[in-house]
């Protein structure tokens, strides 16, 4: 039996389409295990939304070359920086996310494994999570001045709504009780239908208990779309929301297509028609011309509004984007500085926002065991629980009374645990 390893850099959609490779791997017994391990195979799907994202690809291929086996490179990173890759050593083959479809049959060539066997490219578990990540989109055409994931991704393409709704009866049957929607740009999906329509399919032709989000623009959040948050129940009550400044001149050097003032209204909007909804956002600290009052103004948004999760990320330049040739660069450590800052703030609100939900009840997917030998799952609004249990609950989806808040998570009273939904 060969033995193959995979590696997903960066975001969930490389995640979904590694697990689509294993499962159409399978039927030709391949065995995938840790990519730490030794095999046969090692691929590594990579990322180049920031600097530290092409880093890290590289780390994998090193570690992957240190081993026996055939590397193979795909992802963001491959399709914009083939060259450099190749550089690293003696690297079997590398495509970039065109030929990604592909590379089950490419690997079955490399082995001299002839195809006698129908293999699609869609997933039925997801393996090591027990929430399922759905690609239902791919490619972006907005062009923002500090990215280049549009050139890497290629145009928006949605997904078929049939597969998509097939894909997740499969997951639901195998014992999943949450997908989450990913894409480029899920907002851009359509395919007789937008988003929304997409949505509302799902919780008709599905039981799926419960439909996360992935990260969506503040402009792409239609007055249909949030009224369906408000009123389905099956629609987890988390946004991410990438709002990347609170100042509206820097969005316009981003290329950002809406403004402070709309992202304002949009969170309590959304705060409005959902309640105890999570609401998060994506912010570039030190993008070049950022002003300390332009920061000052990111300041005032996270602290106005109830954004209680955030990601932070320092800019780094991206070579081949408008902002790559901005002269006006902010110091590494004025960056780091503005980060900190932020962090501090953004901490401080997460922290009350989760204790707010001390003596009340949350559905909680269970996920993993702890060191501490505690059970650890993720609430419908994306909080983090722990509770005492046992190994019959893993995966499970469970309402759980929280009584306390500590070590950075809301613990929950292992007297109070219900079954909401028994699937497997």
């Amino acid at each position: 039996m060969l033995k193959v390893a995979f590696s997903a850099v960066g975001c969930k959609i490389n995640q979904y389409e590694v697990q689509c490779m294993a499962e159409a791997l399978e039927p030709y017994c391949f065995q995938v295990v840790p990519f730490d391990e030794r095999a046969d195979i090692y691929v590594i799907n990579t990322c180049t939304v920031t600097a530290k994202a092409d880093y890290t690809s590289r780390q994998m291929i090193r570690r992957a070359l240190r081993k026996s086996g055939k590397v193979i490179v795909t992802g963001c990173y491959a399709e914009l920086e083939p060259s450099t890759i190749k550089s690293l050593g003696n690297i079997t083959f590398v495509t970039g996310n065109k030929q990604k479809r592909d590379l089950p049959q490419i690997i079955l060539n490399l082995c001299k494994i002839k195809n006698d066997k129908a293999s699609g490219y869609s997933i039925t578990r997801m393996d090591g999570h027990s929430r399922a990540f759905i690609k239902i989109q791919e490619g972006c055409t907005e062009r923002c001045s500090y990215c280049i994931i549009w050139k890497a991704r290629g145009k928006p393409s949605s997904r078929d709504p049939g597969e998509i709704i097939k894909e997740i009866n499969d997951l639901y049957q195998n014992g999943y009780n949450e997908v989450v929607l990913t894409g480029v740009h899920i907002g851009k999906f359509k395919n007789g239908f937008n988003l929304t329509g997409l949505l509302k399919t799902i919780l008709k032709e599905t039981e799926i208990p419960r439909v996360r989000l992935s990260s969506l623009k503040p402009d792409e959040f239609k007055n249909e779309l949030i009224e369906l948050l408000a009123t389905e129940r099956r629609i987890c009550p988390h946004v991410h929301l990438p709002v990347q400044s609170g100042d509206d001149t820097i969005l316009q050097r981003m290329g950002r297509r809406y403004s402070a003032k709309s992202v304002y209204q949009l969170v309590n909007r959304l705060v409005e028609a959902r309640q105890g909804i999570t609401i998060g956002a994506d912010f570039i600290v030190g993008f070049p011309g950022e002003t300390k009052d332009d920061f000052e103004n990111t300041i005032a948004m996270v602290k106005d509004i109830p954004i209680v999760h955030l990601h932070i990320f320092p800019y780094s330049d991206r070579p081949g984007t408008p902002a790559s040739l901005f002269s006006d660069k902010i110091s590494p450590q004025e960056k780091s500085e503005r980060s900190k800052r932020l962090k501090r703030i953004g901490d401080k609100k997460k922290r009350a926002h989760m204790k707010s939900f001390i003596g009340k009840k949350l559905d909680v997917i269970v996920e993993n065991r702890q060191s501490s030998g505690r059970l650890n799952g993720i609430s419908g609004n994306y909080l983090r629980v722990g509770f005492t249990g046992d190994d019959t609950l893993m995966k499970k989806y469970v309402e759980i009374k929280v009584n306390e808040f500590s070590n950075d998570a809301l613990q929950g009273d292992p007297n109070s645990i219900k079954l909401i939904n028994d699937k497997k």
